[in-house]
């Protein structure tokens, strides 16, 4: 159908764009989708061979367009000589030829090539009959003049089925020069253009046309709809392409979008680190709004640098009259004829209801010469720029929050992605001898869930079988020199760009804590507040102007989060909230590790780890010793190194004595959470010798009973972590500690510790906890904590009814509190109820344990509550009754709970919304649990996660409440 038939089956848009061209309609006004977008599971390659191939449809001449995004720049000549060279392409093609096209171009040494190969192809067919020599003397006869050239070449186009390859088409010109050459004589001819320009391969194709994408979407395939039956097997459905792993960001975006769009404004920025998958994430997105708004206009606009603001708009306006030949060659061919290429598109931008995705902004100033030229507050059109840099899409978002930030895939997921490659590949190659392959997940958690880097190694294993153990092994080896040096991940190398410009650039004050992550290894997960707390200590994380040093290491935690440096937990749903435990990317820990030592001697981080089974080195240093729980204690090769200059000690696993020595002057960190073996022996010995600790963390070394009379000589200390120690008094002299910032202490067993009566007296203190106020003590000690106007997070138990008021005026006196855990007396029913309580507002966790009865009312005022944990013996949702409305609640962990728990609010007979900002509900029942949800509340919930036992009925009833729930949230049991 032409596009002009086909504009008379819907009305033209409502204010007609004002254009020198001939009246177009937005791409829904076609009849036909420019984007009907296949979600067949075919490799590149494979695909491009079945369209090849197919006998589906007529016989006429069929253009295929190979186009490469800028993550696949690459990639085009690989994937189509690999279809081109598929013997079962030779037998349906005897004539044909592949062909780079030179600049400038010529076209009678174009001609030339195809006759060349034309020849030597068709003698190859006939095993050899024609030497080479005469393939020559036929070529010289043919070529005495032009005249003589184009008729031979043109006597062949008659006469043969041809397949031709078009390398680095680039422009419309060279496609109308080529074009005229190449008849249609319908016998089943075939040519594949590659080129990096999406108007060039959208034009070449013609319209109707169907674009394919491939898993990351760094390469589309554009054909005719005529070839599609025969690459899915079905008429093309526009629904959307499930892309593993982001339901719950593709969710998240929707609402960035419909934020804007209520609040009338415009522009939208996702960033994320190259590799990441924001371009495949938003690209998801767009095709969803290709289809749900098929009368807006739509344009995705990958920017080409140096960036030319007209060159820009050309492809701008390119994108939206995609569905329209006759358009597109009018803005490409005779863009003069247009009055004014920038007002053009203002003009859409401003009148017409529009969505543009602009792929790749590098810098400010680009944005600030396209929203200057384009952008208009009166526009009725949203965009979409996809940049690399957080600083950039801060600057290009109408407001902050609504900048999106993209982060790598979780484990699961990545296996996930790397299956699906494989099963293109490899159809027959089954999941389940990933999931038993230590060396092939080893290899996909070193991709980091990057979908870039998953996507060429399962491509690098699997597209030579016979091999794929070796070098899977091999990869794993060196993985992150194979990446950067082997020719098959040439579609790397932006990646690497980008890496090495950001670590060239970053601030001085993130660098140093980036390099101090191979501290940890990459399997380990770790707290989040023991890595700040480090850098605190080390002093990467110093304080500055009205900001601790504690808070700037909680904003570069961040800041490395959105990088994906550092990710969150298997399973975790993305809130606001702070995640408690962490780990290492593993594709930055090796990207680290790998780095040439002078870079990590220019940042003080000289790492030096034992491990394996480690032999004697002389003169072996560092700054930074980690011992691993793998290493074969050995003392004559511990006592071999040079410990003068060691700054910190890691230890995991069993803990010797003579880790200790007289040469640590300067050791600044000793962490040795989880280590076996340390006594309290030890421990008098680390701080008679170690005068200039910073950072002491004993956490979970059982046999530690008591801390050491002459501990008030650590001066210098400010981070002590005793938790889940066997210790239960912190003694006197510890008030003598003025620099100590950070105390925790007790554990399961020992919930708290009692502190000295003058714990006022250490003003620095931001976090304190676990703590017992019962008792005679409790009242001074709860007069004591109102001193401590620093703290961040308090612990207390021993809460009861004759020294709760004491405890809630000393909250009150707390105004940065932000997490408070307080357990209760038995029976103490209300004891934290005070109508005239006023909590601080900065408050954002919750834990209540041994709560007998409702929930106090003051907890309505919590406005930036985020996260409860409530542990009751009876519970109902009546109790819940002040988190119904909270705003920004959208952590609630319950437990234990029985019976039932209906999750709903009716007033007047009508059911409201609650619970709207909650996106995890965890529940620990000890009894039969019937848990159900009204039709309007908890519509944000992402994950539902249940801990006791567990009725099949029941939770096949629960998985069917919560299917129909919006964001279809997921079922975990534990």
């Amino acid at each position: 159908m032409s596009s002009a038939a086909a504009s008379s089956h819907r009305p033209p848009p409502s204010e007609p764009p004002v254009l020198d061209l001939p009246l177009l309609l937005p791409p829904a006004a076609t009849g036909a989708s420019s984007f009907n977008i296949l979600t067949e599971e075919s490799k590149q390659r494979d695909v491009l061979t079945k369209l090849l191939l197919t006998k589906e449809g007529s016989l006429e001449l069929q253009v295929i367009s190979v186009w490469a995004t800028g993550a696949g720049r690459g990639a085009p000549s690989t994937v189509v000589r690999k279809a081109y060279d598929d013997p079962r392409i030779w037998i349906s093609f005897k004539c044909r030829a592949y062909v780079k096209l030179a600049r400038p171009f010529n076209l009678h040494e174009f001609i030339r090539s195809l006759l060349d190969q034309f020849y030597a192809n068709s003698s190859e067919e006939q095993h050899g009959a024609i030497s080479r020599a005469d393939v020559l003397k036929r070529m010289k006869a043919a070529v005495a003049a032009d005249e003589d050239l184009v008729q031979e070449f043109m006597e062949q186009m008659d006469k043969q089925k041809f397949l031709i390859v078009l390398q680095d088409l680039s422009s419309m010109a060279e496609w109308a020069a080529i074009r005229k050459y190449l008849p249609d004589r319908s016998k089943g001819s075939r040519i594949v253009v590659c080129t990096q320009e999406f108007e060039v391969a959208s034009f070449c194709t013609g319209l109707p046309y169907i674009q394919w994408f491939s898993a990351d979407h760094s390469l589309q395939i554009f054909f005719k709809k005529d070839l599609q039956s025969d690459v899915d097997g079905n008429p093309a459905s526009p629904g959307p392409m499930d892309l593993i792993g982001r339901k719950s960001e593709m969710l998240e975006l929707r609402d960035y979008l419909s934020k804007a769009r209520f609040e009338d404004l415009h522009v939208v920025s996702v960033w994320g680190i190259a590799g990441a998958g924001k371009s495949a994430l938003v690209r998801g997105f767009y095709r969803e709004e290709l289809q749900q708004c098929p009368t807006f206009w739509h344009s995705w606009v990958d920017v080409r640098h140096p960036f030319d603001l007209r060159e820009f708009c050309q492809t701008l306006l390119l994108g939206f009259h995609s569905h329209s030949l006759e358009a597109n060659e009018t803005i490409y061919c005779d863009s003069v004829a247009i009055r004014d290429l920038i007002k053009e598109c203002r003009n859409l931008l401003e009148n017409q209801n529009c969505i543009v995705v602009i792929d790749d902004i590098q810098s400010k100033e680009e944005w600030d010469l396209i929203e200057a030229a384009l952008v208009s507050r009166r526009s009725k059109s949203i965009v979409i720029v996809i940049t690399n840099e957080a600083s950039i899409a801060l600057h290009c978002a109408d407001r902050k929050e609504l900048v999106f930030n993209v982060k790598s895939l979780q484990f699961e997921s990545a296996i996930d992605l790397f299956k699906q490659e494989v099963q293109r590949i490899h159809p027959t190659f089954t999941s389940d001898a990933i999931d038993n392959d230590d060396v092939l997940k080893q290899l996909i958690s070193k991709c980091g869930g990057l979908p870039r880097v998953i996507v060429a190694a399962s491509d690098f294993l699997f597209h030579i079988s016979m091999e794929r153990i070796k070098r899977a092994r091999m990869m794993n080896m060196e993985f992150m020199h194979n990446l950067e040096s082997r020719p098959e991940f040439s579609c790397l190398r932006d990646l690497f760009t980008w890496m090495r410009s950001y670590f060239r650039t970053c601030p001085d004050l993130l660098r140093p804590c980036i390099f101090y992550l191979s501290i940890f290894s990459k399997s380990q997960a770790f707290r989040r507040r023991r890595l700040v707390m480090r850098w605190v200590a080390e002093g990467y994380s110093k304080d500055s102007g009205n900001s601790t040093a504690d808070k700037n290491g909680e904003d570069i935690f961040s800041n490395l989060i959105k990088l994906s440096m550092i990710q969150p937990p298997e399973q975790t749903v993305n809130t606001q909230n702070r995640m408690v435990k962490c780990k290492v990317n593993a594709f930055f820990h090796e990207y680290i590790i790998s780095r040439p030592n002078q870079e990590n001697v220019s940042f003080a981080l000289e790492v030096l780890t034992l491990d394996g089974s480690c032999r004697q080195i002389t003169g072996r240093t560092g700054r930074h010793l980690v011992i691993e729980e793998s290493w074969v204690r050995n003392r004559i090769v511990f006592e071999s190194i040079d410990l003068t200059r060691l700054r910190s000690l890691t230890v995991f696993g069993k803990w010797e004595s003579f880790f200790i020595s007289n040469n640590m002057k300067v050791l600044r960190v000793l962490d040795l959470e989880n280590a076996s073996d340390v006594t309290d022996k030890d421990l008098e010995k680390m701080v008679k010798l170690l005068s200039r600790l910073k950072f002491l963390s004993l956490r979970r070394c059982c046999k530690i009973f008591h801390l050491p009379k002459s501990l008030d000589g650590l001066r210098q200390l400010q981070i002590l972590d005793v938790r889940h120690t066997s210790i239960i008094t912190l003694q006197a002299s510890i008030t003598k500690l003025k620099r100590l910032q950070y105390v925790r202490a007790g554990s399961t067993a020992i919930v708290s510790v009692v502190p000295p009566l003058q714990i006022g007296k250490l003003t620095l203190l931001h976090t304190l906890g676990v703590i017992d106020v019962s008792g005679k003590r409790g009242k001074n000690i709860l007069k004591e904590l109102r001193n401590l106007t620093q703290l961040r997070k308090l612990g207390v138990s021993g809460v009861e009814k004759k020294n709760s008021q004491k405890l809630i005026c000393a909250i009150s006196s707390l105004v940065q509190l932000e997490s408070l855990s307080v357990w209760l007396s038995k029976d103490d029913e209300g004891c934290l109820e005070d109508t005239s309580f006023s909590p601080p507002n900065s408050l954002q966790s919750l834990k209540l344990y041994g709560l007998v009865g409702k929930l106090p009312k003051w907890i309505e005022g919590l406005d930036h509550l985020r996260k409860m944990h409530l542990e009751t013996k009876q519970l109902s949702e009546e109790n819940l009754e002040p988190l119904r409305y909270l705003k920004e609640l959208s952590i609630i962990r319950l437990s234990p709970v029985g019976g039932q728990l209906h999750l709903s609010v009716i007033f007047e007979g009508q059911e409201v919304h609650c619970y709207k900002a909650v996106k995890v509900l965890e529940i620990s029942y000890s009894s039969r649990l019937d848990v159900t949800f009204g039709t309007r509340s908890m519509q944000n919930l992402e994950l539902l996660q249940l801990k006791g036992s567990h009725d099949e009925i029941v939770l096949q009833e629960l998985r069917g409440r919560l299917a129909v729930l919006p964001k279809k949230p997921d079922l975990k049991l534990l």
